[in-house]
């Protein structure tokens, strides 16, 4: 089992830990005893993962509540559901939610559980690729409105995240490669995150192995994404500043989720096509040169993630769309764009000509 800590610079008491590797759903219960002085918990969850996992994760003193799946369910009507079950089920502020999914269900569980009698404890038992290297680390929690993904939420930090690869092995391939979209971010922005893994190399040189989930490598993967999250979350919790990198490939990925109507991309497929805008964009605007934007291409189109077909969204929906952005400011949108291997920066001066021509 690896172990990486999250300690958030700003507020000392937000330190934990995520714990990654195999079977650790039968160890579940004794992990969260260790880092969690709940007396009661609220296992939120879906019928997909209840079905296939549910079984192996048994804790004590636990009440479960199913909700609907999908991104298109990441509403205030589904969050509202989760508030009244905790509520019917008369659980005071010494409970803990657990998030027992994939990102929608983390992202709903962790905004419950920050309002819920003004917040109670948060657990992240992540079952996804894409929840386990991203979403489920860093406390940022949301739903979904009708102007835009994630534009209502909070900050607020789990007590432990809990990564079992092994839950990953009944994956479709096409949520595996919803995640890939994800790991391929880290490898484009970890020498801005402050650390230097070679994860590029790492990535470029394991890639079968990686796709095949040979948990070994899958295990190396979830641990240096998490690690190089933890890295920025440590530096910028809120998103003042450093901690908006991690949404390189997402103002356009948001973008296309939001014009899609959540039902023809995943949220990894949106980000794959964001990630190679961003590249194209770089490269119109001279910030990258031939040789990385070709070696970069490579290694998102060697992750194959065979987009859906679909219809065709005008540059002009594409660009009001993303006015709705989170990072935008001062009526801007804002682009994290790479400027070297390993290296990204935030725009808020592109040209809307070149943004269209390359939105095209």
């Amino acid at each position: 089992m690896k172990e990486v800590t999250v300690d958030i610079k700003a507020t000392k008491s937000s330190k934990y830990p995520i714990y990654i590797g195999e079977n650790l759903l039968e160890k579940a219960n004794d992990l969260i005893k260790e880092n969690c002085k709940a007396t009661k918990l609220l296992v939120i969850t879906n019928e997909k993962i209840d079905g296939l996992w549910g079984d192996k994760l048994k804790l004590e003193n636990a009440e479960k509540f199913i909700i609907p799946d999908g991104e298109k369910f990441k509403n205030f009507e589904t969050l509202i559901s989760i508030l009244n079950k905790a509520s019917e089920l008369r659980l005071d502020r010494k409970c803990a939610f657990v998030a027992f999914g994939g990102g929608v269900i983390g992202d709903m569980t962790g905004f419950a559980a920050s309002i819920y009698r003004r917040g109670v404890d948060f657990i992240q038992i992540p079952t996804t690729l894409l929840a386990q290297v991203d979403s489920s680390v860093g406390g940022k929690t949301a739903v979904n409105n009708d102007f835009g993904k994630n534009l209502i939420g909070t900050f607020y930090q789990p007590k432990l995240v809990i990564a079992d690869t092994k839950t990953l092995t009944t994956l479709d391939d096409r949520q595996i490669k919803t995640g890939f979209a994800e790991v391929v971010k880290y490898a484009f922005i970890e020498k801005t995150c402050g650390e230097n893994f070679g994860f590029f190399d790492f990535l470029s040189k394991n890639i079968e192995e990686i796709k095949k989930l040979n948990l070994k490598f899958i295990d190396e993967t979830v641990e240096i994404c998490c690690k190089l999250k933890a890295s920025v979350v440590h530096k910028d919790e809120k998103e003042n500043g450093l901690r908006a990198i991690l949404n390189l490939g997402h103002t356009y990925g948001h973008a296309l989720e939001k014009c899609s109507n959540y039902s023809v991309f995943t949220h990894g497929e949106a980000v794959a096509v964001g990630l190679q805008v961003c590249f194209d964009l770089s490269l119109a605007l001279n910030l990258i040169d031939e040789n990385y934007y070709d070696k970069a291409s490579d290694l998102i189109n060697k992750f194959e993630f065979n987009l859906p077909e679909h219809e065709y969204y005008e540059p002009e929906k594409l660009i009001e769309t993303m006015k709705f952005d989170k990072k935008v400011e001062a009526g801007k949108v804002r682009f994290v764009l790479p400027t070297n291997i390993g290296e990204v920066k935030i725009f808020d001066d592109i040209n809307k000509k070149i943004l269209k021509e390359i939105l095209k």
